[in-house]
């Protein structure tokens, strides 16, 4: 293929710890930066956002969501379900390619769902209690349910397809008799090869350094921008702002991805080769409160919390802006309910919780936990934690690394009694908050670390989960979204923007109100 005499050439200097490299001229090479590791690009283990955004570039779903959240097809042509929502049958599209070459089948889909049945990781709660039966019936699929679940359409977006012949081919021993480990312990250790059809392939993984993906010529749905499109992109772990912005001004940083602060792409918007895009995404961010915890397991503390959370602060000051939250489905997802109670600062109004709380008048040290490298939720840690002082009450901040985080989150006992966190839309439905973050069985992720366990409500999100009738389902779910406030697992902070600094060439960037589908590489080109 005929490449464009103009290239970019990125150097990264030992100085700044990367390593060297350079690159030939003609391949269109993209560098981004993450504040966090990848843990893996396992299409069935994966569920943080560089893990998602690792899957939704080197796998194929059988739809895919567009601008709006609607599912448009991608390895599946057709679809349609029988009225009691039982039954659900994909047509799978002919002629798609694996990264080796070999041809997606529908047996291919079968084996994505039950591996990630098998393998109980990543985003297989989504289908753990809902999938009963997977069938294949030449280039069909069919997906036979034990009970209705009104966002199963939306949740397929996560069944990435992997190589069934190809996992097979590296399978080590494991709980299934005849599929092993599924592949599973060979793609944790990999840092070359994939098992998906996806528009891109793993090329590199240097794991805590950089990820590298390289464009897959015959993808299925070929490459309209031709020689503009991104051929390699190279994602680089960088947690130094700082490192970061002087990267972007040089030209060596294409992308700064969103999880730097407010005043960073306030500066990277004034530099003449690039600019910041920014849309309200689905994500909001919360300080999640252990409900299993002492003091935090007493409500009086948690509102206590709440009322002495300094909003406007964070509104006005460290995101100018983002979005008020009022409760936990941010106004972007259809399904939220804006007439939910939402919590302002009032100090007043904390103590009188406080002095009702059982630990009165010697409340025990409150632990808040925030992921390293992210300097506006410690900020957002010392605000509080200073209007607590004036009550008397302690907060103690610690800074840990995400992996840790996620660790510390498997038990009530080592969760701490705030993780300073936020949750994005695994797909476009109320559900995906509901579900994840309030329900008994989803308890032990970084997405669930309030542990409510609360009968009510779970019985109302199973309740809204099998409720086919859009205003009825509505309707529970407003009333669910009340009782969650009143319990007050949460301080509901805001509602994040989603910002990211792009150099004046880069083109293609689509938004998109899933998780890390905004970072679809297929989508971009350059424009020189």
């Amino acid at each position: 293929m005929k490449r464009r005499s103009s290239v970019v050439v990125v150097v990264l200097t030992l100085v700044l710890g990367f390593g060297c490299f350079s690159l030939a001229a003609g391949p269109n090479i993209l560098t981004m930066s993450c504040n966090q590791e990848f843990g893996t690009i396992d299409p069935q283990r994966g569920n943080d956002w560089t893990e998602s955004m690792a899957m939704v570039n080197v796998y194929d779903a059988l739809v895919f969501p567009n601008t709006a959240g609607d599912m448009e097809p991608k390895l599946a042509t057709t679809w349609d379900a029988t009225p009691d929502g039982l039954i659900y049958t994909f047509t799978v599209r002919e002629g798609v390619k694996f990264h080796d070459g070999s041809e997606v089948t529908a047996e291919d889909v079968k084996f994505a769902m039950e591996r990630a049945l098998a393998l109980k990781e990543g985003y297989s709660w989504l289908w753990a209690d809902v999938v009963e039966e997977v069938t294949v019936g030449g280039n069909t699929v069919t997906f036979r349910l034990n009970k209705p679940f009104a966002p199963f359409l939306s949740t397929l977006a996560w069944l990435f397809v992997a190589n069934k012949d190809l996992c097979l081919a590296n399978k080590k021993p494991g709980d299934s008799p005849e599929y092993g480990d599924y592949g599973a312990e060979w793609l944790s250790v990999t840092t070359t090869k994939d098992v998906g059809s996806g528009p891109y392939t793993l090329k590199a993984w240097d794991r805590g350094r950089e990820i590298v993906f390289a464009r897959f010529e015959d993808y299925f749905e070929g490459w309209p921008q031709g020689d503009k499109s991104i051929d390699e992109v190279h994602v680089l772990q960088i947690r130094e702002n700082a490192t970061v912005r002087t990267m972007f001004k040089k030209g060596e940083m294409t992308v700064v991805e969103h999880w730097r602060t407010y005043s960073d792409y306030e500066e990277m918007d004034s530099y003449p080769n690039g600019h910041v895009i920014s849309f309200m995404s689905p994500e909001e961010l919360s300080f999640k409160i252990n409900t299993k915890r002492a003091p935090t397991d007493c409500i009086h503390i948690r509102r206590m919390l709440a009322w002495a959370m300094d909003y406007d602060a964070v509104l006005n000051i460290l995101e100018p802006g983002s979005g008020k939250t009022r409760g936990p489905i941010p106004d972007v997802i259809p399904g939220h309910n804006p007439r939910v109670f939402s919590y302002y600062m009032d100090l007043d109004k904390a103590r009188e919780e406080m002095e009702q709380s059982k630990y009165y008048p010697n409340i025990p040290p409150i632990l808040a936990v925030a992921p390293t490298g992210l300097e506006n939720r410690r900020k957002m840690a010392l605000r509080l934690q200073e209007n607590l002082a004036t009550l008397g009450v302690t907060l103690n901040i610690s800074m840990e690394l995400w992996g840790r985080m996620t660790d510390l989150a498997t038990t009530p006992e080592t969760t701490p009694n705030i993780m300073i966190t936020s949750v994005s839309a695994n797909y476009p439905d109320p559900d995906t908050y509901l579900y994840c973050m309030y329900h008994s069985k989803a308890v032990g992720t970084w997405m669930s670390t309030e542990w409510l366990q609360d009968p009510l409500v779970d019985q109302l999100i199973e309740q809204e989960r099998v409720t086919l009738d859009p205003e009825e389902r509505a309707h529970i779910m407003n009333v669910l979204q009340h009782i969650i406030v009143e319990r007050c697992p949460d301080v509901y902070v805001y509602v994040m923007p989603l910002r990211a600094a792009i150099q004046d060439y880069l083109k293609g960037f689509t938004p998109r109100p899933v998780m890390s589908f905004y970072y679809y590489y297929h989508d971009w080109w350059y424009e020189k």
